[in-house]
């Protein structure tokens, strides 16, 4: 800033002087403004005030301006960071998902192996206890049906002896019979007493 302000007085010293610009052949002209001297120097001094304060008070503002924008960018930056680190987890993620939904899988087939496996032990102990109620239904109806054939045959057997005795009963026969039982009883209370 200082060397902006040192060309602008050589400048203005220069433009001031137009002999020292025309290399001694300003005297020609006759007749000059004899204020422009005065005009150049009010001028430098206008220019040099301007030029102080654009540097005391822009210098600044400007690099307030400059810290702000660049403190957004560094923001800016860091918000694009986190981002890009929270896509980078996302992708993680779902690179993880395929390996995720494999184990889900796998973890469901064997759920349903080991659900099938208990379905069909279950099943086999249903059919081995039928099976064996079965056997026991059979046991039980044999067991039925040899009582009613021992039953049927005793029945048979005294139905036979009863028409044996029947086709051999004649009348001596059954009244030696009744003499015998007679006789019998009245033997009886003999041997009691």
């Amino acid at each position: 800033m200082k060397r902006l302000a040192f060309l602008l007085f050589i400048s203005c010293a220069l433009w001031a002087n137009p002999e020292a610009e025309a290399g001694g052949h300003g005297g020609a002209h006759g007749g000059g403004d004899p204020l422009l001297t005065a005009k150049w120097v009010n001028f430098a001094i206008l220019a040099g005030a301007l030029g102080f304060v654009a540097v005391k008070f822009g210098g600044p503002a400007l690099r307030g301006q400059q810290q702000a924008i660049l403190d957004g960018m560094n923001a800016a930056a860091k918000r694009a960071e986190a981002a890009a680190a929270e896509a980078k987890v996302i992708e993680q993620k779902i690179a993880g998902l395929g390996g995720e939904v494999a184990v889900l899988k796998e973890k469901a087939h064997g759920e349903l192996a080991a659900e099938a496996a208990r379905l069909e032990q279950e099943t086999a102990q249903a059919i081995q206890r039928v099976a064996q109620s079965a056997e026991q239904e059979v046991a039980s109806a044999a067991k039925f049906a040899r009582a009613e054939l021992k039953a049927e045959a005793a029945r048979l057997a005294l139905e036979l002896a009863k028409q044996k005795v029947q086709a051999r009963m004649t009348p001596g026969t059954q009244s030696a019979l009744v003499d015998r039982f007679v006789a019998n009883l009245n033997t009886q209370p003999e041997a009691r007493g």
